[in-house]
């Protein structure tokens, strides 16, 4: 089956699973990660109190896209009606010196949050850190309002180890935070990394 792509670049997809892929930014995309990101439940999400410019998300890109030592970032597709969408961004902010990470994510388009494509991409990302990136731990910190994010954290593997209160903001108001991680002993999801290598591998003998 032939597959289109809804604009000029064809999208370079490291892993995919169930209908979500991921992977690298893209420049082409910078105005389309703006708008994702300036969206009212993307700021409320990470309690951001300003918007950013454009001009300021642009540099930004340009800056990740230049420094990848110490960040793995990827763009997340859904396929839907016979193409692959970019529908929002995931990144692993890492330190090297203790082989950790924290975890962020958002999806940017409305009709394509709630069908679990976050879920499926948080599983991915996880596979990347601990069987690419060889990390020890994956992290992140989540407003405690946000229920349906801890659930779905929940689902593709991470495990609340925490609370910091009235840390957040959410709608003005004081929030606490839930700090949740996952390691790679836990790690439960689909072994997509290691079927690229091993399925990639030349005939031995």
């Amino acid at each position: 089956m032939e597959i289109a792509i809804n604009d000029t670049a064809i999208p370079d997809l490291w892993l995919t699973h169930d209908g979500v892929g991921i992977g690298p930014l893209r420049a082409d995309l910078a105005e389309t990660y703006w708008r994702w990101e300036n969206s009212l439940p993307v700021m409320a999400g990470y309690a951001r109190q300003t918007p950013e410019s454009l001009t300021e998300r642009t540099a930004g890109l340009e800056a990740q896209l230049e420094g990848s030592a110490d960040q793995t970032r990827f763009t997340i597709y859904r396929h839907h009606d016979n193409t692959w969408a970019p529908v929002g961004m995931t990144s692993l902010l890492i330190d090297d010196r203790y082989r950790t990470a924290e975890f962020f994510i958002y999806i940017g388009e409305p009709d394509h949050r709630g069908h679990g494509t976050g879920t499926i991409a948080t599983t991915m990302v996880l596979d990347w850190a601990f069987h690419v990136t060889a990390l020890r731990s994956v992290y992140l910190e989540v407003l405690a309002n946000n229920t349906a994010a801890i659930r779905a954290y929940e689902k593709a593997g991470f495990r609340t180890v925490g609370t910091r209160r009235r840390t957040g903001s959410w709608l003005g108001q004081p929030a606490d935070e839930v700090i949740m991680d996952a390691i790679p002993e836990e790690y439960a999801g689909p072994r997509l990394v290691e079927a690229a290598v091993l399925g990639a591998r030349p005939p031995q003998g």
